[in-house]
């Protein structure tokens, strides 16, 4: 069967309410049940200094670690996270991480996750808690520092033990400094309490950068701490060991794990990951896995033609990707779009579809070569569609005005209708 778009039904395209939905991803029919993912990404790497107590040293990538994170967790390819909350050094005080933790945890519902992931110091407290060092924590008042155990408890509070809480730490509870690592050793402290294992309840995780008594190291070679290294590796699409195009929190930590032991032992030091908890949650898609499996549906429901989708899986293989595919991907083209603009020969290297009318496909030639932006297509293609086309369109698919001259009327808003 070979999809057609016609008349009747590409008009809905240019109202206002569906453009924007169509340019920010919106596709109400798919989201009004799917489970939310939020997420407080943390990183300090500077911590406040106050008079007459030991300061815990600086950091050199905790900071880029956790905006690499944030970025990570945002990007549609990757993952379906609502929304991002992002503090680094100052703003990660101890008051604005709980806070934070309080406003996401009021937002859970049964079916949803709050991953939160800090990258920074580490600490045992004295009856062996780990503990994450906020920024304006004071190394000899313990009741600025935050237990695991007390984040999980808040989140269970607040969320009225709703919803899964993920918890990724790149920080180090040994109490034991090594230069390079995230490791700071307590002055005057002589017996340095065993960190207790996390023990993450229900189907809570905690996933740690290394063993209890082991540093987590930094590295210059790969600007960042190693463990996040790997796992962002991991979340990129490397993990997914099954290749169902979803990174899952189980692959995802054997990945990184395997890669952060092989590195540590390349340069003579030993870091162990460790995974409490449930390994089922999907952290991340595979956005190769995941893309090819979306366009062989089109393929098998006979929306676009084998050679259509062999110059598609190319692309989806590749380093990078055309802009109008990866809005596909991503979830801002529907099926509906994504294979209008295939039809019209919009994709570069993938052939348009014969039987299309070739005003559409000269249309989508513009479009394959980025001169018209997508809104300007849709716009432009509805007006063909529906036989109203504005005298500067009609004049140039005729032929009697040159490409030049319409893109620079069309851009500088000349054309009744389009979007400059």
């Amino acid at each position: 069967m070979q999809w057609r778009l016609g008349p009747t039904t590409l008009p809905w395209l240019v109202s206002g309410v569906v453009l924007c939905g169509l340019v920010w991803g919106q596709d109400l029919n798919k989201t009004l049940s799917t489970p939310q993912t939020y997420a407080l990404v943390i990183g300090i790497n500077n911590y406040r200094p106050y008079p007459e107590t030991p300061a815990l040293p600086p950091l050199n990538f905790a900071e880029s670690d956790a905006r690499k994170m944030a970025q990570a967790l945002r990007d549609p390819s990757e993952g379906r996270v609502s929304k991002v909350r992002l503090l680094l050094d100052t703003d990660a005080s101890k008051t604005a991480i709980e806070a934070e933790l309080r406003d996401l945890s009021r937002r859970l519902t049964t079916a949803d996750t709050l991953v939160v992931y800090y990258s920074g110091h580490g600490m045992p407290n004295s009856q062996g808690q780990p503990s994450m060092m906020p920024s304006d924590a004071k190394t000899n008042d313990e009741e600025t520092w935050l237990p695991l155990e007390e984040v999980q408890s808040l989140v269970k509070t607040h969320s009225g033990g709703k919803g899964r809480l993920i918890l990724i730490v790149d920080a180090c509870f040994s109490g034991r400094s090594q230069p390079g690592s995230r490791s700071f050793t307590l002055p005057g402290r002589k017996d340095v309490p065993k960190p207790q294992t996390p023990t993450p309840s229900g189907q809570d995780v905690v996933l740690a950068s290394s063993s209890d008594t082991q540093p987590s190291w930094e590295d210059s070679d790969l600007g960042g701490g190693v463990f996040t290294t790997y796992l962002l590796e991991a979340m990129s699409g490397k993990g997914d060991a099954n290749g169902d195009g979803v990174v899952t929190v189980g692959e995802a930590y054997a990945y990184a794990a395997r890669k952060v032991e092989e590195f540590a032992l390349r340069k003579g030091n030993a870091q162990t990951p460790k995974l409490y908890g449930p390994q089922d949650y999907p952290l991340a898609l595979n956005p190769i896995a995941a893309g090819k499996s979306r366009i062989a549906s089109l393929k098998v429901e006979g929306y676009i033609s084998g050679t259509q989708f062999d110059a598609l899986a190319a692309w989806v293989d590749g380093p990078k990707q055309p802009e109008d595919l990866r809005f596909y991907l991503s979830g801002y083209l529907t099926n509906t779009q994504f294979i209008y603009l295939v039809e019209a020969g919009a994709i570069p290297n993938v052939p348009s579809t014969l039987k299309t009318d070739w005003r559409l496909r000269r249309l989508g030639s513009l479009r394959e070569a980025k001169k018209i932006r997508l809104e300007q297509f849709w716009v432009l293609s509805a007006m063909i569609e529906a036989g109203k086309a504005p005298s500067d369109l009609s004049e140039y698919l005729r032929g009697r005005l040159k490409e030049a001259n319409f893109l620079q009327r069309l851009n500088a808003g000349a054309v009744r209708g389009v979007p400059r």
